[in-house]
């Protein structure tokens, strides 16, 4: 598989393996076996692995957070000028921040960032004392400031902030000042999924995953919501009685996709119940 791309943006950067590292099952924790079950999964019995992962990574709730070495996106005393009594677009995950006074270049913050991590400035002008809102692009404006503001001298406060889909937020001052901003981090979902033996998500876990299907015996396809490439899977069964092996293949299927193959001792396809968690 080819691993050449060409980006409008930076591709995801390595993110720590804590997603994977909580899908890899141990055998004494996964599902009792009954004779009356298929693929050895015991009927109307919990699985306390998947339990537990569901526990660990409540659906929809989940970030990750990827640190990057400090990068400056913003700087109106070199582009666009002081913020007056007004508001601002800006984008957080361009591949160059030089039209907004930041770096001529990326500063690798991904499109799929949900957040970023901000070291936000301002310097106060015309002797105005005022704050700085900020808020994701297309979303209602918060009564919160992110930094307060006064004539004495620059002033920064390392915040949270969320973009929209498209990397874009707003900042706002009541007030005169020039920005700064650099950026430190981003926050992202995690890619993971726990699959029944007929090939849908179990039990409702899942983060970033469009669709799962089962394509023949002991073969399953897992879809995720960006390119996955770049990126590492880590997959277990969730059914030891079986001793499957289950053996993930990235982007075989496509950009999105993961193969999944599992085979029993033998090394006969064989269907079963398995999780999925990438580190990309």
């Amino acid at each position: 598989m080819s691993t050449s791309r060409i980006l409008r943006r930076p591709a995801l950067g390595l993110l720590g393996a804590v997603c994977a590292g909580a899908l890899v099952l141990s055998a004494t924790s996964a599902v009792a076996a009954g004779p009356d079950s298929p693929n050895g999964v015991a009927s109307g019995k919990a699985a306390p692995a998947v339990a537990a992962i569901s526990a660990a990574f409540p659906p929809g709730s989940e970030l990750q957070y990827v640190a990057v070495a400090p990068c400056r996106i913003i700087d109106t005393r070199v582009s666009g000028g002081a913020l007056v009594n007004g508001q601002r677009t800006f984008d957080a995950t361009l591949a160059s921040y030089a039209t907004q006074g930041g770096k001529a270049g990326s500063c690798g913050i991904p499109d799929i960032a949900t957040s970023v991590q901000l070291n936000l400035g301002a310097i106060s002008r015309n002797g105005t004392t005022s704050d700085v809102r900020g808020w994701a692009t297309g979303t209602a404006e918060p009564n919160a400031s992110l930094v307060n503001y006064n004539p004495s001298g620059p002033v920064a406060n390392m915040v949270n902030l969320k973009v929209n889909s498209s990397g874009q937020f707003n900042l706002k001052t009541p007030g005169a000042a020039h920005l700064f901003v650099d950026v430190a981090g981003y926050y992202v979902k995690p890619l993971y999924a726990a699959v029944s033996s007929g090939g849908s998500i179990y039990s409702g876990i899942s983060s970033g995953v469009t669709s799962v299907a089962r394509t023949g015996t002991g073969r399953y396809t897992v879809t995720f919501e960006r390119d996955v490439q770049q990126c590492a899977a880590t997959a277990s069964s969730i059914t030891w009685a079986n001793n499957l092996d289950v053996s993930p293949d990235v982007g075989a299927g496509g950009t999105n996709t993961v193969t999944v193959g599992i085979a029993d001792t033998s090394n006969t396809a064989a269907d079963g119940y398995f999780v999925i968690g990438l580190t990309c």
